[in-house]
């Protein structure tokens, strides 16, 4: 509860003469919060505003003292910051959407994030007083069962009902039974400010937590002060939130031991002139082998250069009636041996084109940054189908995975999509792709690997 955590500042002279420290607060939020904030505005001259949202598992249990917490202010006003001065909004009443993606993992789906009432709200303005705005949220899934706990806030919010803590057993029970889709979760933060030229500046930094890890970030807090103790580096005497006694270097260390995965990015505004794979990847663009890089940077002083690539590929075609009429309509290339290769990368105002040509023979796709609901993913189009795909980096290769669909601007379900593999990599000090595609109902459509080397 924010009040309390706020109010442990009063037993800070006690806390003193005693020589003992008492933190409040020892959890995600505000710890980890204050300290991702503390690393993204390293070089900030102001910090204006502060954005951030957990997005637990399925699959996590959920404790009934939480759900008492969510019960207890679910329509009720919560205080914040907001157009620089302390307010109130309707808790679980207000939504954003969001996708978690560090870059180079395959994300979380867009998830819709409500307002709670965390501690951050009032701690974080303590900490940056030239704050402007504090919004913190909880992306709980899946989304129907959030959505009824909105509907529910609402009702709250409009005085129809006087309280959801009645409701809290049957929300646990419901929370805890009612569960599908995959056993992964994750946060996002998000700051903008002001940068040391007066510039406006913003990052935001993502965690991923695969599997039944996530459910220990909580605590991880404690295991880091724990740890600090142990090294001799005990917090200083007092009581305050704990949101000042670790840095993000402790949550890394601990994140290490299991698959949690980090990372940070500029805000897309700030990535005019940069080709998509720079966009998507973020700074881990900058550890990939040489010859993938120079095959996806082509922008030269901000501005678009285009670029050629010549090699040869070994193609194969599907058989079946189906795959034929399916690669005839798309263009895909015949089958063949050592087939020259051409691939020609452009931008216009939908994207960027890229043109394959083997053995003179052309055909193109058109790739976009994904927006909304597609948020971090690249739209590639083929014909009358386009596809959200995930950036992926596996160690020195890039790979994409298809995360969504549509057929003649429907969305399709994904068991119902072509299946791809479709893998960037280096080889003898060379680019090499590989890309298959095929579908469960017609077999493979098309299969082709090779080799590039940039020509122009």
């Amino acid at each position: 509860a924010s009040d309390f955590v706020n109010g442990v500042v009063q037993f800070d002279a006690v806390a003193k003469a005693a020589g003992v420290f008492v933190l409040s607060g020892v959890s995600s939020f505000p710890i980890l919060t204050a300290a991702v904030v503390r690393r993204l505005t390293r070089d900030f001259a102001k910090v204006l505003t502060i954005k951030g949202g957990i997005a637990p598992s399925p699959f996590a249990g959920v404790g009934i003292n939480v759900i008492l917490a969510i019960t207890s202010y679910a329509g009720q006003p919560v205080k914040l910051l907001r157009g620089s001065r302390m307010t109130h909004a309707p808790g679980l009443v207000e939504n954003l959407r969001y996708t978690v993606s560090p870059p180079g993992f395959e994300p979380l789906p867009n998830i819709r994030f409500s307002l709670v009432d965390v501690p951050d709200l009032q701690v974080l303005p303590t900490l940056w007083p030239e704050l402007e705005s504090v919004w913190m949220g909880a992306g709980t899934t899946p989304e129907i069962l959030h959505r009824m706990l909105n509907g529910f806030s609402r009702l709250v919010h409009w005085k129809i009902l006087p309280s959801l803590l009645p409701f809290a057993g049957i929300f646990h029970f419901v929370t805890n039974t009612v569960r599908w889709g995959r056993h992964r979760g994750g946060m996002f933060v998000e700051v903008r400010g002001i940068g040391q030229q007066g510039q406006p500046v913003g990052r935001t930094w993502h965690l991923l937590a695969e599997g039944n890890d996530g459910p220990y970030i909580p605590a991880m807090a404690l295991q880091a002060l724990v740890l600090r103790c142990a090294a001799g580096r005990k917090p200083p005497s007092g009581a305050r939130p704990g949101s000042v006694d670790l840095e993000l270097d402790d949550y890394e260390a601990l994140f290490q031991a299991r698959t949690i995965h980090t990372g940070w990015r500029e805000c897309d505004d700030q990535m005019a002139g940069c080709t998509n794979y720079q966009r998507l990847l973020g700074p881990r663009f900058a550890s990939l082998p040489a010859p993938i890089r120079q095959m996806h940077d082509w922008y030269q002083g901000g501005r678009s250069a285009g670029l050629r690539a010549e090699g040869k590929a070994n193609i194969e075609r599907g058989t079946s009636l189906l795959s034929r009429l399916i690669a005839r309509v798309v263009g895909f290339p015949q089958a063949g041996q050592d087939v020259p290769v051409q691939v020609k990368f452009e931008n216009n105002p939908e994207g960027e084109v890229w043109t394959r040509s083997f053995a003179g023979k052309s055909f193109f796709s058109v790739q976009s940054l994904g927006q909304g609901r597609s948020q971090h993913l690249i739209e590639e189009r083929f014909g009358p189908a386009k596809f959200g795909l995930a950036l992926v980096m596996d160690q020195d290769s890039v790979r994409l995975k298809i995360c969504h669909w549509r057929l003649f601007g429907i969305k399709l379900p994904l068991a119902w999509s072509p299946k791809t593999e479709s893998r960037e990599y280096v080889e003898d000090g060379q680019y090499r792709f590989h890309i298959e595609i095929s579908h469960p109902w017609v077999g493979l459509i098309v299969r082709y690997r090779g080799y590039l080397r940039v020509v122009a």
